[in-house]
């Protein structure tokens, strides 16, 4: 999953069930009530916010980079 992959940049700490990680700034979301979420080559990403979604939405291929730092 790209949240595991990410990760340990972001948190030395594991992620527990039913949280993401908002690629785009970072943030914990709960799974369960994410409301703004994207599909992106068959994966589902999860954002804090509207705005986050948009980030991703205008160019995934920067925020997926290994080189972005995400932030807020």
């Amino acid at each position: 999953m790209w949240w595991r992959r990410r990760l340990p940049r972001m948190n030395e700490q594991a992620t527990p069930p039913g949280i993401a990680i908002d690629p785009v700034c970072g943030m914990q979301v709960v799974l369960a009530d994410a409301q703004h979420t994207s599909e992106h080559e068959g994966t589902t990403y999860y954002f804090c916010a509207k705005g986050c979604r948009l980030d991703f939405e205008d160019d995934p291929a920067r925020i997926l980079s290994p080189d972005y730092e995400p932030h807020m």
